[in-house]
C-alpha cells in the first residue's frame, strides 16, 4: 500500500455507529420516511429529494429532544485515536457527507476535534426543520445533495465509507477501505477495496504503508 496525502471520510455509519440521520427519522418522523428511503436506494429519486421529503415529515421535535438526540450519538470507538494518527502522519483528513451538518459540527465539539467538514444544512427553528444544499452540483451523476466527488482537490486520495451516498466516489479512490453496503456493491462490481468493521482495521492497514 503506497503512501497516501488524504483522507476522504463518510460520517453516517463510518465515523458512527449508527447511521445518526436514519436513526433520528425512525424517532421522529412517521414511517412513511421510509417509503422515499427506498426510491432513493432504488435510483428512483436522487439523495436531495430524498432528504427534502424526509426533512418536511419531521414535526415538533423540541430542542431538548434534538439536543438530547445529538448528545446520543455514538462514534467508532478508535475513531479519535484514527484522527490521532492521521495528524501524526500529516494526513489530511476530511470528512464528506450527504447528511446533516448540524449533527457533524455537534460531535466534532464535543469531542474537541477540528476536522474539516462538507454536508448538507439542516436548520431548526421554533420546532421547525428545513434543509439547503450548499454543496449541491447540477453535475453529479448520482444527483447526490452533497456532491462528495467535487470536494476532492487531489489527484490520488483514500476514502473511508459505508453506503449508498459512498457508490459513486468509491470507484475514484486509489486507496477505498469499504464496510457494510459499500463493501457488497464493491463485491459485486470488482472494486478494488478492503474491507473493515472499525477504525482499528483502518490503522493497522495503514501502518502497512505509511511511515
Amino acid at each position: 500500500m503506497k503512501k497516501i496525502d488524504a483522507i476522504y471520510c463518510d460520517f453516517d455509519g463510518t465515523i458512527t455507529k449508527e447511521d445518526s440521520v436514519n436513526s433520528f427519522f425512525e424517532m421522529y418522523a412517521p414511517a412513511c420516511w421510509m417509503d422515499s428511503e427506498k426510491l432513493w436506494i432504488e435510483g428512483k429519486i436522487s439523495s436531495r429529494e430524498n432528504a427534502i421529503i424526509q426533512v418536511g415529515l419531521l414535526k415538533n421535535v423540541s430542542q431538548k429532544q434534538l439536543d438530547d438526540y445529538i448528545n446520543s450519538i455514538e462514534i467508532d470507538d478508535y475513531f479519535l485515536e484514527f484522527v490521532d494518527y492521521t495528524r501524526k502522519n500529516n494526513i489530511k483528513l476530511t470528512i464528506l457527507s450527504d447528511g446533516f451538518d448540524l449533527f457533524i459540527q455537534k460531535v466534532l465539539e464535543r469531542y474537541n476535534l477540528d476536522i474539516p467538514y462538507y454536508a448538507n444544512k439542516l436548520i431548526y427553528d421554533g420546532g421547525k426543520f428545513s434543509i439547503e444544499f450548499p454543496y449541491y452540483n447540477d453535475d453529479c451523476d448520482k444527483k447526490a445533495g452533497m456532491c462528495k466527488c467535487k470536494k476532492v482537490t487531489e489527484d490520488h486520495f483514500c476514502y473511508i465509507g459505508d453506503g449508498t451516498s459512498d457508490l459513486c466516489i468509491a470507484s475514484k479512490a486509489d486507496i477505498l477501505f469499504a464496510s457494510k453496503n459499500l463493501h457488497k456493491f464493491c463485491k459485486e462490481n470488482n472494486i478494488k477495496h478492503s474491507q473493515f468493521t472499525s477504525f482499528h482495521n483502518i490503522i493497522d492497514m495503514l501502518k502497512e504503508g505509511v511511515s
